[in-house]
Order: C-alpha cells, then structure tokens, then sequence
C-alpha cells in the first residue's frame, strides 16, 4: 500500500508541476512577433501580430496542458482516498 501512496503524491507533484509551467506559458508568453514588424499601415493577416507563442501554438498547448494536469491530479487525489478508505477498512476488520 505504501508504493500506491507514493504513486499518487508522486503523480499529484507531477501535475502541479505541469500546471505552473502551463500557466507560466499562458500568462507570459514571449512578447516577440512572430514576423518581422511591417511597416504597412494595412491590418495584419496571417500570423502577423501575433505572439511567438500564438502563432507557435504553446498557448494552445498550454491550455490542454492545464486541462490534463488538473484531471491527472483529480485522479491521484481519488486514487489517494480510495487508498485510505482501504487501509481504514483494513484496520476496522484487524481490530
């Protein structure tokens, strides 16, 4: 039971650690435009006016990246419970 505990922390750490780089993506992302700065005064198209991180995708990326940290933590935090839940079990039959 204590490799499943630490499974879960483990993957629980893993998660947030996703999620901060995720969110420091989406709250910073390079300043840089993605093509050289045109000097036309018409409206840009395509990728012109974007962010590195627009027109790359990381934002994106970033976005599911944030989705899947906060399911994977939601599964190693029941996994965690459901681990607890066993042991109380076990103990209350011991006893």
């Amino acid at each position: 039971m204590q490799v499943a505990l630490n499974a879960s922390v483990q993957g629980m750490q893993r998660a947030t650690d996703r999620l901060s780089d995720a969110a420091a993506t989406i709250a910073a992302p390079a300043a840089s435009p993605a093509r050289g700065s045109d000097p036309s005064p018409a409206p840009p198209t395509g990728n012109e006016g974007l962010t590195t991180a627009q027109a790359s995708g990381d934002i994106e990326r970033a976005l599911v990246d944030t989705m899947k940290a906060r399911r994977a933590y939601e599964a190693n935090a029941k996994a965690l419970e459901t681990n607890a839940q066993l042991q109380r079990d076990a103990l209350s039959r011991s006893a």
